[in-house]
């Protein structure tokens, strides 16, 4: 295993802020509609992804869901609810070609989902439910 990359913890510490907000969040739902959560909380899991990957001295290759669950599951063991949710994401959002762009809009119900693949990764990153 390669050694950690540096700012490893930075990326995690920025996982957390996320983490909060998007919780927070749910609680304003006048204000937090299911898109802007699902777009904090995708934050929030590419940072607690960026800082496993450098905490084992690596980077990933891109940063959609599907890659990253796709790189991750290399070393790690992704639970198969929270692999199905990051891919739902991924759908909801396909902006990396501008031949085949779409953006669908979440449901409010799409949003314990979105908060529990959130919670489950700041676990694997090694954050404790009451830290996050």
């Amino acid at each position: 295993m390669a050694s950690e990359l540096a700012d490893w913890r930075a990326f995690l510490e920025e996982g957390r802020r996320y983490h909060r907000t998007a919780q927070g969040g749910v609680r304003r739902p006048d204000v937090f509609t299911p898109a802007i959560i699902q777009n904090i909380a995708a934050m929030g899991i590419e940072k607690y992804f960026m800082s496993i990957f450098m905490k084992r001295g690596t980077l990933p290759r891109n940063h959609t869901m599907t890659d990253l669950l796709e790189e991750a599951a290399s070393f790690m063991i992704i639970p198969g609810d929270v692999e199905a949710t990051l891919r739902y994401m991924d759908s909801l959002q396909r902006i990396c070609s501008m031949d085949d762009f779409q953006i669908t809009s979440p449901r409010t119900e799409d949003v314990p989902r979105f908060i529990e693949a959130l919670d489950s990764l700041a676990a694997m990153a090694g954050v404790q439910p009451e830290d996050a």
